[in-house]
């Protein structure tokens, strides 16, 4: 609510729109009525206000991890729809010491220690958080003197959560000098270290990588094991992020076992394979390829007729037909149908795609039985007749490979202005 107070003052004095979004996670009742407040808050004000809802079935375990996820996408959704740039999120400075904390907790390396990022693209939005520097008890004040009510998160005292216990923590840390303004200190430095890390990340990329529109990234195994070993921690976590769909830093002990992997100096009579954060690990010769592991890839998404959505954190999709589609996963099944019903020149002519990457493909798919590789070109038609050759499909990864427009060693730029489509492939 204080963001809402101060942004809505700033847009006054700067004369830009402003469109609020509360996100309901469906998982408290009060949530209605909580989101139904600003509503009302904002009705006053004259700024729009909508609620994003997140429907279906909520797991049982990692909720906090997937109603975070949940959140984002949905923000980001409603951004894109509504045509917004810049979204606004009210973390605070004791929400960035909880965050590093937990970073630590996780073990994890300079991008953890960083925190939450001021400034960050994502998922084609850019994500702002303007009060990172600001202590909760300021931004209480401030809605007390503007007479503002709001309402705090129970699940912020839920014993059931990791961050919790850490919350508790915060007192008995302060007591002996570790403060949120001490954390946040820290969280700033490590943000530089970040930065400059990006820049020799970008460089690496730039001579030594590839980027593949299929969605995977190969590299020369040598030179990376050349490199210095902060550089290939963060060029292998950069990309299984990238790929895997994963927004948060990877543990440390997993990616020291995947390096040690990597580094293991043995004759290279046959590929390798290993398997970390929602992506394969290939390794044939002097090349290693990050790329998705299809079993792990998210579920089948339906695109509205003449709409746009995303899928697998890692492709955008466009629908310019005039009937819905069901975008999913090629997998086994769906390459051995797409091969039986494809012509047989349907990858005639066209780069080599390993058969792992095939398989972690997006099918457009059709209940007929028809299904659709615009990567590969050629769709299979249904009975009916239909084919899945007009859906657009764009690998754009909703975590970048680089923070930078540097483009990687092919000239491919990760994030391509142009899509994939039954008349282009990679």
């Amino acid at each position: 609510m204080a963001l809402l107070h101060l942004t809505d003052a700033w847009a006054r004095g700067h004369g830009r729109a402003l469109l609020v979004y509360t996100v309901d996670h469906g998982l408290r009742p009060e949530a209605v009525v909580e989101a139904g407040r600003v509503g009302q808050v904002c009705a006053m004000a004259g700024r729009p206000h909508r609620i994003l809802r997140w429907l279906g079935t909520k797991p049982g375990s990692g909720l906090q991890a997937a109603a975070r996820r949940a959140r984002y996408d949905l923000m980001a959704q409603a951004c894109r729809d509504d045509g917004v740039v810049d979204l606004l999120l009210a973390h605070h400075l004791e929400d960035q010491a909880e965050t590093v904390l937990h970073r630590i907790d996780r073990g994890t390396g300079p991008d953890g220690l960083a925190g939450m990022a001021r400034v960050r693209a994502f998922d084609g939005v850019r994500l702002l958080r303007p009060l990172l520097d600001v202590p909760k008890v300021r931004l209480l004040a401030t809605c007390r003197s503007v007479g503002v009510e709001w309402a705090e998160d129970p699940s912020n005292s839920d014993p059931r959560f990791a961050r919790t216990e850490l919350r508790q923590l915060a007192p008995v840390l302060a007591d002996v000098g570790v403060t949120s303004i001490r954390l946040g200190r820290l969280a700033s430095a490590m943000a530089s270290a970040r930065a400059a890390l990006d820049g020799f990340t970008a460089d690496w990329m730039a001579q030594h990588a590839s980027v593949l529109l299929v969605g995977a990234v190969r590299m020369n195994r040598a030179v990376l094991v050349e490199a210095p070993v902060v550089l290939r921690r963060r060029l292998i976590d950069r990309a299984l992020r990238a790929i895997g769909g994963n927004n948060y830093p990877l543990r440390s002990d997993g990616l020291e076992r995947l390096l040690a992997w990597i580094e293991a100096d043995r004759p290279e009579t046959r590929t390798r394979t290993r398997t970390l954060a929602g992506c394969r690990v290939e390794i044939a010769g002097d090349g290693l390829t990050i790329l998705r592991d299809w079993r792990q890839a998210a579920r089948p998404v339906v695109i509205a007729a003449h709409g746009r959505g995303r899928w697998d954190c890692r492709f955008e999709i466009e629908n310019p037909t005039s009937s819905p589609v069901r975008v999913g996963v090629c997998g086994g099944e769906g390459w051995r149908r797409w091969r039986r019903t494809a012509q047989s020149s349907a990858l005639a002519g066209r780069p080599m795609v390993a058969h792992a990457a095939r398989l972690a493909l997006p099918a457009v798919l059709d209940l007929d039985g028809g299904i659709g590789l615009p990567h590969l070109v050629h769709s299979a038609p249904a009975p009916s007749g239909w084919v899945g050759e007009d859906v657009r499909i764009r690998f754009r990864p909703t975590v970048p490979f680089l923070t930078t427009d540097r483009r990687p060693g092919d000239g491919v730029d990760p994030r391509p202005s142009q899509p994939c489509n039954g008349r282009q492939a990679t």
